[in-house]
């Protein structure tokens, strides 16, 4: 199927001088909340996520601009498999469509999903493309911690625990309406998880906001589903639900959780198949790459794409950079923060170093630590061998 058989025609966009609390109503209410930006003119300048918004700690008086973020551009004549893959690759809900270099729509996250065969689904159960081993927090945990894990991890969701029991489900919706909004007393429910929204009251200054707990925020009751189930079965139940996101239980414990993401995989097989490795950047603003840098990057991944590609199949690295602590010397760390993503599992790593080449080299190092110590991992013995010989002649050289 091709992308012009399933898109929206018609452009639905926020202007990129508009402030970013004009605009926040808007983006909660669109379905995935993201939309294009445009210029005065109309022209196509980027996509802007709520999820992006939390990453970055927003300023709400600021304009779009700041936080729009170029998103792959999209053909009429593209296969829906290539829009499924880019949306997997660089985590954005929505894509726009051209007619040459004319922008035509949009296709979302949801009109892929739904337009999919029946097929790749019901072939398809959540084992296969769950995360496993999520990332679980504590009813007492505070905001300001839910928000360091999701920036650290690059999650939007996290399942909430009280002595191993599933309380509940926190997302970054539930958490940019307490934390980003003034708001006046109010009790129950909004965000998440729709129709199943929060406990407790909401009120207070931003500083108290961010110690507000996560009991206070949670989504319940939690839907969820098994390791077993199709994703044509965990599908439906999204969808009659509400939800954009499972919790998968076995024998009463948390074991993975699926997101509307996940469900893109089988659909994107085929494309990913062609291109079983790949890598996607994101920096923030003052971070500068030259060409010969990105270049030098990207060879050091096809390197390790080489080396992994039978151990890990098919997998797509997410790489965000960002300015770090304090300046010295007229200079600043730069961090850089990885997750790999493959068909089983999620790894991540991240490093600090004065040229953002030597914070991406770090990082992929321990990326690949990971990768070989994982008990999953299938590597012959010489690989290993090759591996520790590398990392003691590194020592002896440092």
């Amino acid at each position: 199927m091709k992308i012009r058989d399933c898109y929206k025609e018609g452009i639905c966009a926020i202007d990129s001088d508009e402030k970013i609390s004009k605009v926040l109503d808007r983006l909660k209410n669109s379905d995935p909340p993201a939309m294009l930006v445009t210029k005065a003119k109309g022209d196509y300048e980027g996509v802007l996520s709520r999820r992006w918004l939390i990453g970055s700690g927003f300023d709400p008086n600021a304009k779009v601009q700041k936080y729009s973020v170029s998103a792959p551009k999209l053909q009429e004549t593209d296969a829906m498999t290539e829009a499924a893959r880019l949306m997997i690759e660089s985590q954005v809900p929505l894509l726009p469509v051209f007619a040459g270099t004319k922008l035509k729509g949009t296709i979302t996250i949801n009109d892929i999903i739904s337009e999919a065969s029946k097929q790749a689904l019901s072939d398809t159960v959540v084992e296969a493309v769950m995360t496993d081993n999520p990332i679980t927090i504590h009813t007492d945990d505070s905001i300001s911690r839910i928000l360091d894990l999701f920036r650290t991890y690059g999650i939007s969701h996290a399942p909430v625990t009280e002595k191993g029991k599933l309380e509940g489900i926190v997302s970054i919706d539930d958490i940019i309406d307490v934390v980003y909004r003034t708001r006046e007393r109010q009790e129950g429910g909004f965000g998440g998880q729709k129709g199943h929204g929060g406990h407790g009251e909401r009120t207070g200054r931003k500083s108290d906001l961010r110690e507000m707990k996560a009991r206070a925020v949670m989504s319940t009751p939690v839907i969820d589903s098994r390791p077993s189930d199709s994703l044509e079965d965990a599908e439906k139940k999204m969808r009659e639900q509400d939800v954009t996101s499972l919790v998968i239980i076995d024998d009463e414990m948390v074991v993975g959780i699926l997101t509307k993401r996940d469900l893109l995989q089988p659909i994107a097989r085929d494309a990913m198949e062609e291109k079983r490795m790949s890598v996607q950047f994101s920096a923030k603003p003052g971070i500068r790459m030259n060409d010969e840098e990105m270049e030098a990057m990207r060879r050091t991944f096809d390197s390790f794409a080489r080396r992994y590609k039978d151990v890990v199949g098919i997998g797509g690295l997410f790489v965000y950079l960002r300015r770090y602590g304090a300046v010295s010397k007229g200079d600043q760390l730069i961090q850089c923060r990885m997750q790999f993503r493959t068909a089983h599992t999620q790894y991540y790593s991240s490093a600090e170093a004065w040229s953002v080449e030597e914070a991406y080299s770090l990082a992929l190092e321990r990326l690949e630590r990971q990768i070989i110590s994982h008990k999953d991992t299938k590597l012959d013995s010489e690989h290993r061998r090759k591996h520790l010989e590398n990392q003691l002649d590194s020592l002896r050289i440092g």
